[in-house]
C-alpha cells in the first residue's frame, strides 16, 4: 500500500522551492521594491502552503486507510468516517468548533489532532511541535503582513528577523542565518524536514 502522505509533501516541495526561487529571482535583480513585495508574498504564500499541508496531514491521518512514509498503517479514526470529506464536520461536532482551526498555528493543529484521536497522534504532535519549525516565526510575519497591526507587529518585531524593529516593513528575508544560508532557504529546508517526520 502506498503512503497517502506522498502527495500533500510532494505539493509542499513543489510551491516551497517555487517561492523561495522566486524571492531569490527579485533579490538579484537589485530592485529593492520588487524584492519586497516578493518577500511579502512569498511569506503569505509559505503560510498558506503550510496551513494546507497541515490540514491535509490531519485529514488523511483522521480517515486513515494508508501508510505512514515509514510503513506504519494507520487506522480510521472513527468507524463514521467512511470518506475524507467527513473529517473534518467530524473534528467540529468532536471539538465543538465553530470554525476550522488555524491549521498553520501547531498548537491549534495538535489540538485538533487529538480531538479526533488520530492513530499516528505522538509522531504528529511531536514533529509539528519541533524546535526547529519555522513555522510560528512564518506565522508572526504573515500575520502582520496580512494585517498591520499593532499585535501583529510586536509579534513580528520579537522574531528579530526584521531589518529594523521599529520600521517593520522592511523584512530581510534573505539575510544569511548562522548555517550560512538565507533565511528562505532555511524556512523551506525545515518546514520539508517537519512535514517528512509528521508523515513517518
Amino acid at each position: 500500500m502506498t503512503s497517502a502522505f506522498y502527495k500533500p509533501i510532494g505539493r509542499l516541495k513543489g510551491e516551497m522551492e517555487w517561492l523561495q526561487d522566486e524571492f531569490l529571482r527579485a533579490v538579484a535583480a537589485g530592485n529593492q521594491r520588487q524584492s519586497q513585495l516578493a518577500c511579502e508574498m512569498a511569506v503569505i504564500r509559505l503560510h498558506d502552503a503550510w496551513a494546507r499541508f497541515c490540514r491535509e496531514l490531519i485529514v488523511l491521518s483522521a480517515f486513515g486507510r494508508t501508510v505512514t512514509l515509514s510503513g506504519v498503517p494507520i487506522p480510521p479514526c472513527h468507524r463514521s468516517i467512511k470518506r475524507c470529506h467527513l473529517v473534518i464536520p467530524t473534528l467540529l461536532v468532536r471539538g465543538r468548533y465553530r470554525f476550522e482551526p488555524r491549521w498553520a498555528d501547531s498548537a491549534a493543529c495538535i489540538q485538533a489532532a487529538q480531538r479526533l484521536a488520530i492513530a499516528n497522534f505522538s509522531t504528529v504532535s511531536a514533529a509539528l511541535g519541533a524546535t526547529n519549525s519555522p513555522a510560528e516565526e512564518i506565522r508572526h510575519a504573515r500575520n502582520f503582513y496580512a494585517h498591520r497591526q499593532k499585535g501583529t507587529a510586536q509579534k513580528s518585531g520579537a522574531t528579530n528577523l526584521f531589518i529594523s524593529p521599529v520600521r517593520l516593513e522592511v523584512f530581510d528575508l534573505a539575510a544569511y542565518t548562522s548555517g550560512n544560508v538565507s533565511v528562505i532557504e532555511s524556512w523551506v529546508d525545515n518546514l520539508n524536514i517537519v512535514a517528512l517526520a509528521a508523515a513517518q
